[in-house]
């Protein structure tokens, strides 16, 4: 059996209907535990995204799989190490939503520098205002912290833009005009920060009171990784202080936040329900890449 346990675009369900293995399809079923631990234990082949927890406890309940296919690039739901113990393949689309993010995070930092969400809120309510307040992208500093496939796509569409670049990344070749030897000299006095890193101990609450205070006050931090690379208390703190002019957050530290989310509420807080990859591009292009892997593990002799 084929087992998938959260959304997938149909060109991948298309693809995996062409196959002699029964396929089961439940958007909601990382909801259901019982009933997943039920499915899973005859699964050859299991299909997630990011909710769906692919911990020992569910491999160990799946003594027939083959394969895990990841609809997205984030691991920290998936025990890699498991898999590795029990030779299970992880099939992974690197830089599948790559061009999804770059664009969201560079439409977002026009957005912000522009103010034009307030503008079209001021026109709704029959002001005509005319705020000459808003800044250009060309000469102010990019921070771009991880340069795997997104951070690369956001810095090459920057350039177009005529921005300064600043990367840190010590485990990715850089080239050396952009390289910085630490996140802090990468973040230091930046105009915008955006974040491509994975969630691991070393980068939760990457941002967080201390390097907040190496901003200035027209600073813009967008995240589009992991919510819980931001201490989202100390950011709010700085946030009505002024002592930040913004944040995008696509991400959250819990997701949904929760109708009181006091972060979503400030003005200067643009927030998405973490669909800065999804575009129907993106979902085409992750969906064939996963489906194709998963048939080409379990049609092959390993």
């Amino acid at each position: 059996m084929i087992l998938i346990t959260e959304m997938i675009h149909p060109i991948g369900l298309d693809i995996l209907s062409r196959y002699d293995d029964d396929v089961y399809y439940d958007p909601d079923l990382h909801q259901k535990p019982e009933a997943l631990a039920d499915r899973v234990a005859l699964a050859r082949a299991l299909i997630v995204r990011n909710k769906t927890q692919v911990n020992a406890e569910l491999i160990e309940r799946a003594p027939y799989l083959r394969v895990v296919g990841r609809l997205g690039v984030g691991l920290d739901n998936i025990d890699q190490g498991v898999l590795q113990q029990r030779s299970v393949r992880l099939i992974v689309p690197q830089g599948a939503n790559a061009v999804s993010v770059a664009e969201y995070v560079l439409g977002m930092a026009i957005a912000f520098q522009r103010r034009f969400p307030r503008m079209m809120s001021q026109l709704r309510q029959g002001q005509w205002i005319r705020d000459m307040s808003g800044g250009e992208l060309a000469g102010k500093t990019l921070a771009v912290i991880g340069y795997g496939k997104a951070g690369q796509a956001v810095a090459i569409r920057a350039q177009a833009f005529g921005m300064k670049l600043r990367i840190y990344d010590p485990y990715a070749e850089v080239e050396d005009s952009w390289k910085t030897e630490s996140f802090e000299e990468a973040v230091e006095g930046a105009d915008i920060i955006s974040l491509h890193v994975p969630l691991t101990p070393q980068t939760y609450h990457l941002i967080n009171s201390l390097t907040l205070s190496l901003l200035h006050s027209h600073s813009l931090v967008i995240n589009t990784s992991r919510g819980e690379l931001i201490d989202e208390l100390a950011l709010l703190k700085a946030l009505e202080t002024e002592k930040l002019a913004g944040a995008v957050l696509d991400v959250r530290e819990k997701e949904p936040p929760g109708p009181q989310d006091r972060l979503a509420m400030l003005p200067n807080v643009f927030s998405t329900p973490h669909i800065a990859g999804l575009t129907e591009d993106s979902q085409i292009a992750i969906a064939r890449y996963v489906a194709e892997g998963v048939k080409e593990v379990l049609d092959s002799n390993l």
